[in-house]
């Protein structure tokens, strides 16, 4: 049944919200709960279709970002791009998305998001997936894009066991050798030596039930593999289609998006090779933008659904609205 509004229904809204701003002040406020620090959000996953795929955005929580993770990027040109985005000025709140694909009888995690060591904030995601009707066991197939902590940390729990006792996790060769590699450890920047450890800890974890790619292939029937380096060594993307759209879940090539969309030449500290990076990001984005294509990323505001859009030199995010049905 379909629904009309017309002016009679505007006139008795208008009617009913005079008759509700009448009310005394003090009436209102009673009907209003109290803020209490142990409110939760409610779950948050959320979920899209495509073609014979469900796609759900599933949150692991979230961190804050400021200026100082942008190397070449100044407080005060931060606290800029803050105020055009209607945020904090010293304070950016990133995302840390995960995401699940099912198809049939496939149930696939793309990235497990962090763990709650690193955070309050973070490591929900497994909360998240069972709310959504999915328990660890469920998933057969765990798709890494990069092997930082924000990105891996889901799979092992504090003794370091394996989390998705049932899963292959897959892994760009490549990527898996950058950080667990000895020969390579020398090439690791400082301050990302802890995700050697992070790797070592999941390769250890899923010994047996860990597989490699090289290229660009079909890593699970229908999804595809997109080389997208520079973030990391084997920073790699899942391409996805169905119903006449196409998905590129692509994890980190924005994390800040309100500083690199409109300036894609910005780079961020956690970037192995950061003119690499640099030239991925620009490279994909007049992509997506010129191909019209839907994207996803683990750091845009969630639930990351949605398009890139030309915008004077730079872009913007165009995100996608809420699908009523699936």
């Amino acid at each position: 049944m379909s629904m009309s509004i017309n002016r009679r229904h505007l006139m008795c809204a208008a009617a009913a919200a005079g008759t509700v701003a009448a009310l005394p002040l003090t009436a209102a406020r009673a009907q209003t709960p109290p803020v209490k620090p142990t409110m939760k959000q409610a779950p948050a996953f959320r979920r899209f279709s495509l073609g014979d795929w469900v796609v759900t955005a599933v949150a692991d929580g979230g961190i804050t970002m400021n200026a100082g993770v942008l190397p070449e990027f100044s407080e005060a040109q931060f606290a800029e791009a803050m105020e055009k985005a209607f945020l904090p000025a010293d304070a950016f709140p990133a995302s840390i998305n995960t995401f699940l694909l099912q198809n049939g009888d496939r149930t696939i995690l793309v990235d497990t998001g962090g763990s709650s060591r690193m955070g309050p904030t973070v490591g929900r995601t497994l909360g998240n997936l069972a709310a959504a009707g999915v328990e660890p066991g469920d998933i057969d197939t765990v798709l890494i894009t990069h092997m930082h902590g924000d990105h891996i940390g889901g799979l092992i729990d504090g003794d370091g066991a394996a989390v998705f006792p049932n899963a292959e996790v897959v892994v760009r060769d490549s990527e898996l050798a950058f950080w667990t590699d000895p020969e390579q450890a020398s090439s690791v920047p400082e301050r990302q030596r802890g995700t050697i450890e992070a790797a070592t800890a999941v390769a250890n974890a899923y010994e047996g039930n860990l597989t490699t790619f090289a290229d660009d292939v079909a890593v699970v029937d229908g999804i595809e593999a997109m080389a997208l380096y520079g973030h990391t060594p084997g920073h790699t993307g899942y391409r996805l289609e169905g119903g006449g759209q196409t998905l590129l879940i692509w994890g980190d090539i924005v994390h800040i998006a309100p500083v690199q969309l409109p300036d894609p030449s910005v780079y961020i500290g956690f970037d192995v090779t950061p003119e690499e990076a640099v030239a991925t990001r620009q490279k994909l984005l007049d992509m997506v933008a010129t191909e019209r294509m839907m994207i996803a990323g683990m750091h845009m505001p969630f639930p990351a659904f949605g398009h890139i859009a030309r915008d004077g030199d730079g872009y913007a995010f165009a995100p996608a609205y809420w699908q009523y049905s699936l």
